[in-house]
């Protein structure tokens, strides 16, 4: 399964941010992240630990995780947001323990920087940029996971290796959020009973097939608000929501904000 990484570029964008206008409160976003600033004075802040961005350093900042970001200092910002294709994002939450600071290949970072100032003068939709931005990410991870200590590597094939003969459930579900989902057809697809599908869903997943399905169609939402300027009431069609006012709900209840107050906030 791991060996099917595919980045699937969502945003890229350099920023001038003033002082004090990445002041931004704890958000957690299903996708990935990477940042470079130009300039010392910046950092990510969760719960339980504070990360310095140092300048010119690029951070690899996993999903999921609920964080804050704060500038003291004027500075430029280089920042892409990408998932990860093919894979089941289940699949990296006991390999991803929090962001990091990658420690870079030879001249990586200058390739970062570089790209940076493409992406501002052409934006990041030209065939050109967004083959480099491809291969930066490809390059990111690598460092990433290389950088991972064997037993993190070991928890996320052991994770990959439980969900095997669930994948096709569960690409079904990543494919198809727009369709009525049913627990007999996607164990049907998995070659295993209806109970039997149930039950390894829950012992492998850690939750059951319709409150997974429920998480996979936020994210997928939350990704449409953010990044596109689909309307909220296309948007909850096109994640299996039967109306905007049961997405409004289902949504509120998982992000703490309803839709049009989750399109409002920063992309950090």
């Amino acid at each position: 399964m791991l060996e099917h990484l595919s980045p699937r570029l969502l945003w890229a964008q350099k920023d001038r941010l003033p002082t004090g206008t990445w002041n931004h409160p704890f958000l957690a976003n299903d996708f990935w992240r990477l940042y470079q600033n130009d300039a010392d004075g910046g950092w990510l802040e969760s719960p339980e630990e504070r990360l310095i961005l140092a300048a010119g350093e690029v951070y690899l900042i996993p999903p999921g995780l609920k964080l804050s970001c704060h500038n003291k200092m004027r500075l430029s910002q280089f920042y892409i947001h990408f998932d990860l294709g093919g894979v089941p994002p289940i699949v990296f939450r006991d390999m991803t323990p929090g962001p990091v600071q990658l420690v870079p290949a030879l001249f990586f970072s200058q390739r970062v920087a570089a790209l940076g100032i493409s992406v501002e003068e052409k934006g990041f939709r030209g065939v050109d940029v967004r083959c480099l931005l491809m291969g930066v990410l490809y390059e990111a991870l690598g460092l990433y996971f290389s950088a991972l200590p064997d037993y993190l590597q070991e928890q996320g094939q052991r994770r990959a290796f439980s969900l095997r003969p669930l994948l096709p459930a569960l690409m079904h579900i990543e494919n198809h959020l727009d369709q009525r989902l049913s627990n007999e057809i996607m164990a049907d697809l998995c070659g295993m009973s209806e109970d039997y599908f149930i039950r390894r869903f829950r012992e492998a997943v850690g939750l059951p097939p319709s409150r997974y399905v429920v998480r996979c169609r936020v994210a997928m939402a939350a990704q449409r608000l953010l990044f596109t300027d689909e309307s909220i009431g296309d948007i909850a069609e096109r994640t299996g929501f039967v109306d905007r006012f049961y997405f409004t709900r289902v949504f509120s209840r998982q992000t703490g904000r309803p839709p049009a107050a989750y399109r409002a906030s920063p992309r950090i």
